[in-house]
């Protein structure tokens, strides 16, 4: 037995021993000495488990500590206490670090972890199938940490909040542990934050940290860590689930629906601490009306913990519970209580503040007394919180019962695969999708069978489906934390309305429906066509261009065919042509990527056996430009937008495969240009670009390249003479009051912006960046009040805002008068090649899967855009021939 014994313990020591040597750091003791105490006094803890300060060999706040610290010591911590702590993976990050999860409870209540989850999930169920309340079901709360890399008193104080669980001994912490499971999220963004982590330690002073905001330390740069890996806020994500962080996170929620979700945050340096409620006239309308009366119960906890440790805070300001894709507003539509709290940052180490010094001990201290004061609050409100969580479902029937419909439908707008996405997304949030039964004509849109979809209202998620689908223009308040409009069909570009009854429907979904690619005819075909239309064409035409093969695109009108099955198909201006009788060295590779290409791109391909088209133009037409595969850079770095340059890179890495060029903006200056055919400017600022840079790319647009600018971008290129851009005039404004109350400045000037709106677009169809579209009418997210003047070249505006454009959101009327009209995108040909000016980011947040189109269209098919009058063919390609 003893020896079975030191075998159980020998990895442990050893972990522990190797963690030591491995994570130890210099100990700088002033700052050590000026740590608070993080949890109570006078609790007698287990000797059996190694406290942080003992693991890390350092006080909390001495140093930074990485991912794979905090979950090395979190392993070491459930090796040691067994009983009490449970760690499990739940997924991984973009660059692979582990997302964990510990979980911790009582002895009684681990040993019968499973059966307490079943039974708490029973509980969501119409009234009358409920199982009865059990008096030691335990209430569950969710804590979790660093969504924002660049926020580390947050995932900081996650082994202490699980040491003083793991380790407490004292009769109070029994107590609250029989009525508990713990869920602990250490870090929701390791990726962001071992950025962050690696440069705070990277450029602290190791006698003691330097004080001075203006210190390197204290100015993370460009892109900083608050973002994951491809440069997105994983905190706006909870809706969309577009990254393996946000589908793991609520993967979890949903496995546990706990009662109470912690969010732990940081704000800026001259600020004290925030907890909710947030601002009462920003609420979500669909939370339901308990929670926020629960919430400030809950907040009485965390008031009376920042007294006790002489803490300034503030709630009910600057932030709401409106966006439902955040970390504290998702759990509420659920009948949980999520919970947000905002630290103020040292930005490092320790940092001059105006309320004096603040060092990073502290504010990992603040998040460690929030997080013990949360789960002492819920065990008190066991009661409360029980009782919302078994009214969710009932009280959402109820008010389904009295919505003015009964179903949501869905078409696939003629591409099954962005369909696909969005049913995918609704069944990772549990929501009920059926596929349509019968045929259905709403407002002039034929929804049919096989291409459509029910979500019935009357189900226990009405609440969030409410959320996802709606077209909300009426607001109390004009100001907004993040956008006021998210409706995921719209994001999707898919036709949607809303049923007066419950159509015929199928079985209920547990799955996406599989891709519908298409492949008629093969074997010696003469050339192959591929529908542009599918969401994963583009995915397709760069798995062709990567293997070599000569691929043209379709320009100009559509044509007719014959398949190698006898069928006439219609193919639309964007269709690629793969002539295999042309290049037969590489027909087994051919035939292998159209495979793959059905399966996994769920594209439609078509062999026919001769050039002769049956209407429209012949396969030898030159309305078949070539396509040659497109190398693009992406300016990235100081002054660009993060958020909207990492979407391309998103879009382009992981939804078409190919791997931009990631060039900072100081480097146009001098990097080689015609290496590259594409040259992308996302929104941001460009003063630090030098005029010598801006000529450089003026002279690379004008030899054929392809220069995609949006939001501000565009400002740089018209200051510069890009291209022959402008902004539209606005109409005059309303003359100002004489006099105002100062105190409503801020909500004065909020009338003016736009801080994320859906409006609607106009399409030119024929246009090549219009190409694969099925109807003229694209939603896109307005985030700004950037007005683009039509081209003018009557062809080089292929979109424009509508004339009444507001779509979902909040626009005051004189901004939506300024929109109607205006270039929603220009394609103004300059010399050779082209500039694609888009005021708006088509690839919003990565879930803008309607969008993504115009950009990959810019992407694969810029080349193509001409200027009136120029001869057929290629810019550039060689002889014309002799057309006429």
């Amino acid at each position: 037995m003893q020896r079975s014994g030191s075998r159980l313990l020998r990895p442990l020591l050893l972990v522990c021993g190797l963690s030591l040597l491995a994570f130890a750091l210099p100990r700088p003791g002033l700052l050590a000495a000026a740590t608070p105490a993080l949890l109570p006094a006078g609790v007698e803890r287990d000797p059996r488990v190694p406290s942080p300060a003992e693991f890390f060999g350092q006080e909390a706040g001495e140093w930074h500590l990485r991912s794979d610290q905090i979950n090395a010591y979190l392993r070491v911590l459930a090796a040691a206490a067994p009983e009490r702590v449970r760690v499990e993976e739940i997924g991984r990050s973009h660059e692979r670090r582990e997302l964990l999860l510990v979980t911790i409870a009582a002895p009684q209540q681990l040993a019968r972890l499973e059966e307490r989850r079943e039974r708490h999930l029973a509980e969501l169920a119409p009234a009358d199938r409920a199982p009865a309340p059990r008096p030691d079901a335990p209430v569950i709360v969710n804590l979790g940490y660093g969504v924002h890399g660049d926020e580390p008193s947050a995932s900081n104080a996650a082994p202490w909040v699980a040491y003083h669980f793991a380790s407490a001994r004292s009769p109070e912490a029994e107590r609250l542990l029989a009525d508990l499971v713990l869920l602990i999220e250490p870090i929701r963004n390791p990726d962001g934050h071992d950025r962050s982590a690696t440069w705070f330690n990277g450029h602290r002073s190791i006698s003691s940290p330097s004080l001075d905001p203006a210190d390197r330390e204290h100015n993370e740069p460009w892109p900083r860590g608050r973002l994951n890996r491809y440069w997105f806020d994983p905190n706006r994500d909870w809706l969309p689930l577009v990254h393996p962080e946000a589908r793991a996170r609520a993967e979890l929620f949903h496995r546990w629906r706990p009662h109470v979700a912690g969010d732990f945050h940081e704000m800026g340096s001259n600020t004290t601490y925030f907890f909710q409620p947030g601002v009462p006239s920003r609420e979500n309308p669909s939370i339901p009306p308990g929670v926020q009366r629960v919430t400030r119960a809950l907040a009485d906890f965390h008031r009376r913990a920042l007294d006790g440790a002489g803490e300034l805070y503030f709630t009910k300001e600057r932030f709401d519970e409106f966006y439902p894709g955040k970390g504290s507003t998702y759990p509420d539509l659920h009948g949980a209580v999520g919970l947000l709290f905002e630290q103020a940052s040292a930005r490092g180490h320790a940092i001059e503040t105006i309320h004096g010094e603040l060092g990073f001990g502290r504010a990992i201290r603040n998040q460690v007394l929030t997080s013990l004061a949360t789960v002492e609050a819920a065990v008190e409100l066991r009661a409360e919180l029980a009782a919302l969580h078994r009214a969710a479902v009932p009280e959402a029937l109820a008010e389904a019962a009295r919505a003015p419909f009964r179903a949501h439908v869905l078409g696939d707008d003629g591409d099954p695969a962005r369909a696909r996405e969005l049913i995918d997304v609704l069944l990772r949030h549990r929501v009920q999708v059926h596929p349509l039964l019968e045929e259905l004509a709403v407002d002039g849109q034929v929804y049919r069978p096989g291409e459509a979809w029910v979500v019935p209202v009357e189900q226990p998620q009405f609440r969030l489906l409410t959320e996802i689908f709606t077209r909300r223009t009426t607001f109390t308040d004009s100001v907004f934390y993040d956008v006021s409009a998210w409706s995921l069909p719209l994001a999707h570009g898919l036709p949607h309305a809303e049923l007066p009854r419950l159509p015929a429907k199928g079985e209920r979904l547990h799955e996406p429906p599989p891709l519908q690619g298409r492949r008629v005819g093969g074997g010696e075909a003469y050339a192959y066509l591929v529908d542009w239309s599918a969401h994963h064409a583009p995915r397709t035409l760069h798995r062709l261009q990567r293997a070599g093969l000569r691929v043209s695109g379709l320009t100009g009108r559509p044509l007719t065919i014959e398949a190698a099955d006898g069928s006439r198909v219609t193919l639309h201006p964007g269709a690629l042509l793969i002539p295999a009788a042309a290049q037969p060295e590489r027909r087994e590779a051919l035939e292998a990527l159209l495979e793959r290409a059905v399966a996994e791109d769920g594209v439609r391909v078509y062999a026919c056996a001769s050039g002769l088209s049956m209407e429209g133009v012949d396969l030898g037409s030159p309305s078949f430009v070539p396509l040659p595969r497109p190398a693009v850079a992406l300016v990235a770095g100081t002054g660009v937008d993060a958020r909207d340059i990492g979407a391309a890179w998103h879009l382009l890495d992981q939804g078409v495969g190919l791997a931009p060029t990631l060039l900072d903006p100081a480097s146009l200056s001098r990097v080689d240009l015609s290496r590259y055919h594409v040259l992308v400017l996302a929104d941001g600022r460009y003063a630090q670009v030098p005029e010598a840079a801006a000529a450089r790319v003026r002279d690379w647009v004008r030899a054929g390249g392809t220069l995609i600018v949006m939001g501000r971008a565009i400002g740089w290129a018209i200051e510069h003479k890009v291209a022959e851009l402008a902004w539209a005039k606005p109409e005059p404004a309303a003359a100002a009051e004489a006099r105002a109350p100062y105190v409503e400045a801020a909500d004065r000037e909020a009338l003016g912006r736009i801080a994320g709106a859906i409006v609607e677009a106009r399409l030119d169809l024929t246009h090549p960046l219009a190409y694969g579209y099925a109807r003229d009418r694209l939603p896109l997210l307005r985030k700004n009040t950037l007005w683009l003047a039509p081209a003018r070249s009557p062809y080089a505006t292929p979109a424009v805002y509508a004339d009444e454009p507001l779509l979902a959101g909040f626009v005051s009327p004189e901004n939506q008068r300024r929109l109607a009209g205006t270039a929603a995108a220009v394609a103004q040909p300059t010399g050779r090649g082209v500039v694609v000016a888009l005021p708006d980011d088509p690839n919003f947040r990565g879930f803008w899967r309607g969008g993504q189109r115009l950009f990959l269209n810019a992407v694969f098919f810029g080349r193509t855009i001409r200027a009136l009058g120029e001869p057929d063919g290629a810019p550039g390609d060689g002889e014309d021939g002799d057309e006429l």
